[in-house]
């Protein structure tokens, strides 16, 4: 009985090695075969320099739109470039507006603290595809037509084409300089700012560090703008008809539906988000610094910017850089509404030609570069905010 008992047992033991020895080797068929599939596809990029296939005018950029001759690969460059053009702003206005609702939750008015309140529950708990669509197709498509001319006449348009506002033109060849010495003309004037305000830490003086930086930013814009003679021009919108009697705009620049429903969404769901990252950190800071700060005869503003301000950046910056991300991330949503950014204009390419993977490796380099230059951007202000 005993030795019969083992012979089963060990046939048991045989049985199922075997079992596993063919599972095992199906599986690793399955996973070779996939990989093979992969990456004898992945390094295939013959395909974008095929043509595009259809036009986009959905950028805020004339140099961003794609045109339906252009090579796959600068379409989805110029899908990228629309992708940052709509952050840099969104992130830019739901700081600003974020910083507002942020304090006003904080004053003593109870209506604006309410109203605060209001904002922040409504739109953070609002999905950011339904806040874009209720934009793009609600809000924005009931507005005026164009023949309307609804606005302020010569200088702003609105309509349910979207917005014309006035825009900036090159006159001669030099314009690219100038934005380049702007870049410089930042620079030098931060560090302006920045030596004054070591000197006014040193010595106690005032020193108008802001003043100065200021100052010398519009000094040399302007000694750049005359000195390459007058590289650009401000065109005003108009509202033009054609012989065959179409309404158009000319001049100036159109913002499209979809640029705007994505930039005023990212801008109100964000927002809402970065409030509350900034009551915290205000809130974090010590009450005694403020009341230390007023009996030497601060005012509220020096109060806010000098004392309270510094010390919640501190705090607030890491939850910002994550903020961030997010909003560079959750801007591919706005392919929902027609905006051409990444996303939409790589699923084209995808429909139109196939190779997802490669079409995909794209995107995927694209977010994870600008993620990292976000992040970089962040951590060196932090890094300059922190006590030393």
């Amino acid at each position: 009985m005993k030795e019969y008992l083992s012979d089963l047992w060990n046939h048991s033991n045989s049985r199922a090695r075997v079992v596993n020895i063919v599972v095992g080797l199906a599986a690793a068929i399955i996973a070779i075969y996939l990989v093979y599939s992969i990456f004898s596809n992945l390094f295939d990029f013959r395909f974008i320099t095929g043509p595009y296939g259809s036009p986009d005018r959905s950028s805020i950029f004339v140099a961003l739109e794609v045109e339906a001759s252009d090579p796959r690969w600068l379409g989805m460059l110029k899908g990228a470039g629309n992708t940052i053009s709509v952050v840099v702003f969104a992130i830019a206005l739901s700081s600003f507006l974020g910083l507002l609702v942020g304090v006003a939750r904080l004053a003593n008015n109870p209506i604006l603290t309410r109203l605060g309140k209001f904002y922040v529950e409504t739109f953070r708990n609002l999905p950011l595809l339904l806040i874009m669509f209720f934009f793009a197709f609600g809000v924005f498509r009931s507005l005026p037509q164009i023949q309307s001319e609804s606005g302020i006449s010569g200088f702003l348009y609105i309509s349910n084409r979207g917005l014309a506002i006035p825009w900036l033109e090159p006159t001669n060849d030099l314009w690219w300089i100038w934005p380049l010495a702007l870049i410089v003309a930042a620079v030098v004037a931060m560090w302006v700012r920045r030596v004054r305000e070591q000197q006014e830490e040193l010595t106690g003086r005032v020193m108008r560090g802001n003043t100065w930086g200021l100052s010398i930013f519009v000094g040399l814009a302007v000694v750049s703008y005359l000195a390459l003679l007058l590289p650009m021009r401000i065109t005003l919108p108009e509202v033009v008809q054609s012989e065959a009697g179409f309404f158009s705009y000319a001049g100036g620049n159109q913002l499209g539906l979809g640029y705007i429903s994505a930039l005023v969404s990212l801008t109100l769901y964000f927002s809402a988000f970065i409030a509350e990252i900034v009551r915290g950190s205000i809130q974090a800071v010590p009450h005694g610094q403020v009341e230390a700060s007023a009996s030497l005869g601060f005012t509220v503003y020096q109060r806010f910017t000098l004392i309270v301000l510094p010390q919640a950046l501190r705090i607030m910056i890491p939850a910002l850089n994550n903020e961030y991300q997010n909003a560079n991330k959750d801007s591919t949503l706005a392919h929902a509404i027609a905006y051409g950014e990444i996303v939409l204009i790589s699923n084209r390419i995808v429909n139109n030609a196939g190779n997802l993977l490669q079409t995909y490796l794209f995107i995927f380099v694209v977010f994870i570069i600008t993620n990292l230059i976000i992040s970089m951007i962040m951590n060196t202000i932090n890094k300059n905010v922190q006590l030393k």
